[in-house]
């Protein structure tokens, strides 16, 4: 068979104001960029699994443009989708089903409900795709495509995980490339739609094909970027202890989400800043501890810890390592004073970097159930506003438009270039002084 592998990329906005102003915005425009453009691991991995018989292409689609004059040659597409990007997906699949192509779709939105996605395709790949793509590609094979394969939390061993087909890629379209070393996360935060769905635990990558991927990835790129798709990368710090001595050999840079615990071990950060680690993305959530409150499912760790947020930047930063805070606006109790505090307190942390998102109720989330059944949710099924910077919910403590207002303000106001390049200068001068005193 001919296999395509369709990627619905890039970043949605349905505000067209906001949208238009994240064009200009210097800090805006450098993370979207990197996330815009970072490949499908989910459909490279499934390539990795797909037997050598069948033929393998991969296709990005950031917009509908393919839609006018699709391939007609495949057997059979794979499409994996968001939430934000499921409409035009879902006209994609249409459109490769009237041209007589099967189609089968996955990804947290399919995952979060399958039977709005089997209005759209032939079969719906639900949780974790490796568990079921042999079957899938089995049954098209014999033209007996099931409607629904998988379910959630599936218990697929990270072992067995195999080589992404990276080399399918023209490694000059992207500023990184992406390896996941894990899944899950303990935090287990009420808005989160990646480890909540697809995952009801923490599970690890072992080390070793985690350097095989990225020594296929310099087969391609010899100096990468790599960016980890983990949600909390360093959860088993003893792993990456024994891991990044050997990451140091590779001469990469990389990127990494993680929470403030990396800031307790200086061991830790130290093989991470020699091991070429140039970021790490931290989610704060809030300005105020009150705020953090219930945010996470099982614990308040991130509001007990909120004191020493601070000081773990600094820590962080010390090692070259550039901090990107993460802050979620519209949580319970936040009211519209929230925009002048976050902008202080941002300010007051010196991060190398801010984003800034709204609360979003994403389909399958505990969020979204909580917000539904308060009655809560707004244009309900409106998968469009799904993005992490429109509006979907009514907020607690103040009004929807108050929530759009101040988010689209505050965003001005952050990302200025003289904010910016403050922001970088403060990050330089406190390293050069963290290193003089050292």
């Amino acid at each position: 068979m001919k296999i395509g592998l369709i990627a619905m990329n890039g970043i949605r906005v349905a505000d067209e104001a906001l949208s238009k102003m994240g064009l200009t915005l210097p800090g805006v425009l450098d993370r979207g960029r990197a996330v815009a453009s970072m490949p499908s691991l989910a459909l490279l991995t499934l390539a990795g699994l797909t037997p050598a018989k069948h033929t393998v292409e991969y296709l990005e689609v950031p917009d509908l443009s393919l839609a006018k004059d699709i391939p007609q040659d495949f057997d059979l597409v794979a499409i994996s989708s968001y939430s934000a990007q499921i409409l035009e997906a879902y006209e994609l699949s249409d459109a490769f089903r009237s041209a007589g192509i099967k189609v089968v779709m996955g990804g947290p939105h399919v995952t979060s409900l399958p039977q709005e996605a089997a209005h759209h395709c032939d079969a719906v790949a639900i949780g974790e795709g490796e568990a079921i793509w042999s079957s899938i590609l089995e049954d098209c094979q014999k033209n007996q495509l099931k409607q629904f394969y998988g379910a959630p939390f599936s218990k697929f061993d990270m072992s067995d995980a195999p080589m992404p087909r990276f080399e399918l890629l023209d490694a000059s379209k992207y500023n990184r490339l992406t390896v996941q070393t894990s899944r899950g996360c303990p935090h287990r935060c009420e808005f989160c739609a990646s480890s909540l769905i697809l995952t009801d635990r923490y599970k690890q990558k072992p080390a070793a094909k985690v350097l095989a991927e990225i020594d296929r990835i310099k087969e391609i790129w010899r100096r990468p970027f790599i960016e980890f798709a983990d949600d909390n990368s360093f959860v088993d710090k003893q792993y990456w202890l024994d891991l990044l001595p050997q990451l140091r050999n590779r001469q990469v840079r990389w990127f990494a989400e993680t929470d403030l615990s990396v800031a307790e071990d200086e061991t830790l950060l130290g093989l991470m800043s020699d091991s070429g680690c140039a970021q790490v993305l931290v989610g704060l959530e809030s300005p105020s501890s009150a705020h953090l409150d219930k945010v996470e499912l099982r614990n308040n760790w991130k509001m007990k810890r909120f004191w020493r947020y601070k000081q773990a930047v600094r820590k962080i930063q010390s090692y070259g390592i550039r901090v990107i805070g993460c802050f979620v606006l519209g949580l319970d109790g936040q009211g519209p004073e929230v925009f002048d505090e976050l902008y202080d307190f941002a300010i007051d942390l010196e991060l190398f970097d801010v984003q800034v998102t709204v609360l979003t109720a994403f389909p399958g989330t505990p969020l979204f159930s909580r917000l539904d059944k308060q009655g809560r949710i707004l244009e309900s099924e409106n998968w469009n506003k799904c993005t992490l910077f429109d509006v979907n919910f009514q907020p607690d403590c103040m009004s929807a438009d108050q929530l759009k207002d101040g988010f689209k303000n505050l965003v001005q106001r952050l990302y200025t270039q003289e904010l910016t390049e403050w922001r970088r200068e403060s990050f330089r001068r406190n390293l050069k002084v963290t290193r003089k005193a050292s």
